[in-house]
């Protein structure tokens, strides 16, 4: 008995100390170019600046790392890691450990000629928007049709209704009639452009897709509403936003650099595209 208890009490600590081991799950994301500078802490052993381009997966972080300092330009390959909200960049030359908060790091720096330092540094900020695009396909039932203006509205099997323009590609719009039940194949759209509250503008939007977005030429409305945002996954990364008809959890593998302007809890000013219908199929009733 007394063997099976110290079998089990060092089995206990054996798996505590391994679940210690693990590491934090990234809570901030550094994909981007940062600059800044490193002062030793002795200061007659100088100073120097600091360049890193860096990308992001997961925990995991690699890119290039240039060190400009009295012994003159060193540059070397980033295989780091994120720990929680921790930059840990280790190296023979330069390493470290560094908070990041934001578009901002600092830390404690070793650097060969200095040994050990302070390190700040800022990231190029995010600047623009994030638009993402999909490409559904739904088998509904027409529950209005408006020719004039090409908009259409369905109603699922639950009762839910969607309404969408229609693209003037779409020929056969003239042969649709309410009651069809009928296969439609659009875009949805959204644009994260931050946006403070209060600024709500809407209209119509005119232009043309890039790739994998919706046709060249397309015309939608586009609108903006308040999203508080609910979570934020680093390393995915992506962001939840819950709005007025429930939550959605976007990518922004694009741009990550996004992360850094969002905080649980704020909200914010989300555009987007009504859905944009490019093929009406009308089927047959069972």
């Amino acid at each position: 008995m007394k063997l099976l208890r110290l079998m089990i009490a060092t089995l206990t600590l054996a798996t505590a100390g391994y679940a210690s081991a693990q590491a934090p799950k990234p809570t901030v994301n550094v994909t981007g170019n940062w600059i800044g500078s490193f002062v030793c802490n002795d200061a007659s052993l100088g100073s120097g600046i600091v360049v890193m381009k860096l990308n992001q997966t997961g925990s995991k972080v690699v890119g290039d790392v240039s060190v400009t300092g009295r012994s003159g330009l060193t540059n070397a390959a980033a295989n780091a890691s994120i720990q929680g909200d921790q930059l840990v960049l280790p190296g023979t030359n330069a390493s470290g450990s560094f908070t990041v908060s934001g578009d901002t790091m600092s830390g404690d720096f070793l650097y060969e000629p200095c040994q050990r330092g302070k390190l700040t540094m800022n990231r190029e900020p995010y600047k623009g928007a994030i638009a993402t695009s999909r490409l559904r396909t739904v088998n509904l039932t027409v529950e209005a049709l408006d020719l004039t203006n090409r908009v259409i509205t369905l109603r699922g099997p639950q009762g839910g209704t969607l309404t969408m323009q229609v693209d003037e590609r779409v020929k056969n719009l003239p042969q649709i009639s309410v009651g069809d039940l009928v296969t439609v194949a659009y875009y949805e759209s959204w644009v994260l452009d931050l946006n403070k509250p209060g600024e709500q503008p809407s209209g119509v939007v005119v232009g043309t897709a890039a790739y994998g977005e919706p046709p060249a030429g397309f015309v939608a409305r586009r609108s903006t509403i308040q999203a508080t945002v609910t979570a934020i996954d680093a390393a995915k990364p992506s962001v939840t936003f819950q709005g007025p008809k429930g939550t959605a959890e976007i990518s922004v593998a694009k741009d990550p650099r996004v992360l850094a302007r969002l905080k649980v809890g704020e909200t914010y000013n989300v555009s987007y595209t009504e859905n944009l219908a490019v093929a009406v199929d009308k089927q047959t009733k069972p």
